[in-house]
């Protein structure tokens, strides 16, 4: 099992660790005491904010890499974009301008712009993953710039499904 770090607020340990424990059993790490864990239960889980809990960032990381493990073992590497399919992505992900808000919530702006260009990396090597991209989590901001959730949200909504489309 992972030794996450604390925080001073952070996801709700017990919660983690029993996800965790799932997930571990599902790979065969651990005995399973509980239904296996999906992939898409993975790409959908949501913890509880609390005190003394683990830090978000480690524990989404670590999930990304479960999220990654679950997928190939569940569909094994999945087909592989044309050099056309991908470019027309890629192009999508380098086009898009979101709008930005100071007063409402909103993503913070290098997390967005950072995990689009890992996405771009991943469209060139022409096997990306929508789970990835569904799976997408970022910290909001409020009182200082930020990209309009609604605005990001349904970007990704709209790759992930031509992702799927194409796979």
């Amino acid at each position: 099992m992972p030794d996450f770090p604390l925080a001073a607020r952070g996801y709700h340990r017990h919660q983690v660790d029993a996800f965790v424990a799932r997930i571990e059993g599902t790979l065969g790490r651990a005995q399973l005491f509980a239904p296996p864990v999906t992939a898409a239960e993975v790409g959908e889980v949501r913890f509880a904010i609390v005190l003394r809990g683990y830090r978000v960032q480690a524990v989404d990381k670590r999930l990304e890499e479960y999220l990654r493990e679950l997928e190939v073992r569940e569909n094994g590497e999945g087909r592989r974009l044309s050099a056309a399919e991908a470019d027309r992505l890629i192009g999508l992900v380098r086009n898009v301008r979101f709008v930005t808000t100071r007063l409402n919530e909103g993503y913070d702006e290098r997390e967005v712009d950072d995990f689009l260009d890992r996405l771009i990396a991943d469209l060139r090597g022409r096997r990306p993953r929508s789970a990835d991209v569904r799976a997408a989590r970022f910290t909001t901001t409020r009182l200082r710039p930020g990209y309009a959730q609604p605005d990001v949200d349904g970007f990704l909504d709209h790759l992930a499904a031509e992702i799927d489309r194409l796979s």
